[in-house]
């Protein structure tokens, strides 16, 4: 099979599965972070394309946020000022991103374990439930996972690598590839682009650098210079920055040795291994009919040379899922790192099923294996499309016509970047449960020119929230789903 039609097999499928919900708005499952994201590109349509100097809506008056590398929300900003601010444009940019990623999956598979397996990788990459949905939301990660794997594909372009007859393919032995200058730079960019858009992607891209090189050259990789450059680049461009996101005055991300050890407390306890391993890997990132054509993958194939460094990657997988704690508890999109290589181990299966499967009923067998992962996907992560706070859009028709594009806005809320991104305003938030008057009085002194409420958030407290605020601010609208106070 050529190289060019499994391509555009390959992209035609992961566009055609992310084409559910594509003009949705940002109010579906993930808000809170396609919203935050979103805020940055609009921003920088609005203030100047100043890309040193992201900002959010949450932080009051603009002001530099403290936010991973914005080059996502960069491009985004871009394509806002080309076509004006459409949030399809983000999900197209990452659905672009996807479909070159499973490119280069099949591309960096395929030279190792052979056309089918490299092929079926891609193509049941784009069918698990957890790269079928973060991969179109209006975030980050999709693009951080596009140069996780274009870094594998560049930087695993050099050594020498065996591809047996056990994997379907005639034997034979690529010849020892020198990278070029232009290879070593692409996974050095692309390398280090997966940290800078979502540091935890460096618990899984660290270690595989590290496999790729011993498996080369084994421990003199240590002393290959060119080798060592290569991630102490990616380190010192990642760190680079966010010792830089640390100096913004608006800080949103938790880059202190303290914050990150409290973010790992729940590794001892049952609730993170039951709820990742038991729950949301089997359902998320296999599905069920995937996990035992992966076992099957891993069972025939764990003794062949060619397949050590798959091993390997399932490993650092299953590490790099602990260490993502408590974060790793609240998000779910933090497991995408682990379709990629979940797809190579059931694609593995796959190919041992069609190997193996002798009559129609065996074959069938394995088509409906084949076809329940992406049905398994649409059942499971089906709710996630639904959109809500429709309400936004009349609150902020409303809000408009009484204020202006400066007036702050206090909301009490756990979406506080959907809530100011959809009220097109800047402003602060309180959390509905801990709010207190005295609160209250300082955003207000902050320059808060209206409060908003909504009521299915606030609705323990809604009774509180009109005491505090009789002698306060001036109640200009009231709905079942929002009360909207002018102070003074």
């Amino acid at each position: 099979m050529s190289r060019t039609k499994p391509i555009l097999l390959i992209v035609a499928w992961s566009l055609l599965v992310h084409a559910p919900g594509i003009r949705s708005p940002l109010m579906d499952y993930q808000a809170y972070r396609q919203c935050q994201t979103a805020s940055v590109a609009r921003n920088y349509v609005r203030h100047g394309i100043h890309f040193f100097s992201p900002e959010l809506d949450t932080d009051g008056p603009p002001q530099r946020a403290g936010t991973e590398f914005p080059i996502y929300s960069y491009l985004l900003a871009l394509l806002f000022k080309v076509f004006g601010i459409h949030e399809i444009l983000g999900r197209l940019l990452s659905c672009l991103f996807a479909a070159w990623g499973a490119v280069f999956l099949y591309l960096f598979v395929r030279s190792r374990l052979g056309e089918r397996i490299g092929f079926w990788s891609a193509i049941i990459l784009c069918s698990l439930p957890v790269h079928v949905y973060f991969t179109r939301t209006v975030q980050p990660e999709p693009m951080a996972l596009w140069g996780l794997l274009g870094f594998l594909y560049y930087a695993g372009k050099q050594g020498t690598f065996l591809s047996f007859s056990v994997f379907a393919e005639p034997e034979r032995k690529l010849k020892n590839l020198r990278t070029s200058p232009g290879s070593w730079i692409l996974a050095l960019v692309l390398g280090a682009l997966a940290p800078l858009l979502k540091l935890s992607f460096l618990y899984v891209l660290a270690p595989l650098w590290f496999f790729l090189g011993y498996e080369r050259e084994g421990w003199k990789v240590l002393k290959n210079a060119k080798w060592i450059l290569l991630m102490a680049g990616i380190l010192i461009l990642t760190g680079t920055w966010y010792r830089y996101a640390q100096t913004a005055p608006a800080g949103i991300l938790p880059l202190s040795a303290r914050e990150h050890w409290g973010n790992l407390k729940p590794i001892l306890t049952w609730n993170l291994w039951r709820a990742q391993f038991i729950s949301r890997i089997p359902e998320l990132v296999l599905t069920y009919s995937g996990l035992l054509l992966a076992g099957l993958g891993v069972y025939r194939y764990r003794k062949d040379s060619a397949a050590r460094f798959f091993l390997a990657w399932m490993a650092v997988s299953a590490l790099y899922v602990p260490l993502l704690g408590e974060y790793g508890l609240i998000h779910r999109y933090t497991l995408l790192p682990l379709a990629p290589i979940a797809a190579v181990w059931i694609a593995c299966g796959v190919s041992v099923a069609m190997d193996s499967a002798q009559g129609r009923a065996a074959k069938a067998l394995v088509m409906i294996l084949l076809l329940a992962i992406p049905l398994h996907a649409a059942l499971r992560i089906g709710h996630w499309y639904r959109v809500e706070y429709r309400y936004l859009y009349g609150a902020r028709d409303f809000l408009t016509s009484i204020s202006r594009p400066e007036d702050l806005v206090l909301t009490a809320t756990h979406e506080r970047p959907v809530h100011l991104y959809y009220l097109d305003h800047y402003g602060y938030s309180v959390e509905p449960a801990d709010w207190q008057p005295a609160d209250v009085d300082r955003m207000i002194a902050r320059g808060v020119r209206f409060i908003f409420i909504p009521t299915e958030d606030n609705a323990k407290r809604l009774a509180e929230w009109k005491t505090c605020l009789a002698s306060r601010a001036t109640l200009m609208k009231e709905t079942p789903d929002y009360l909207l106070y002018r102070t003074g």
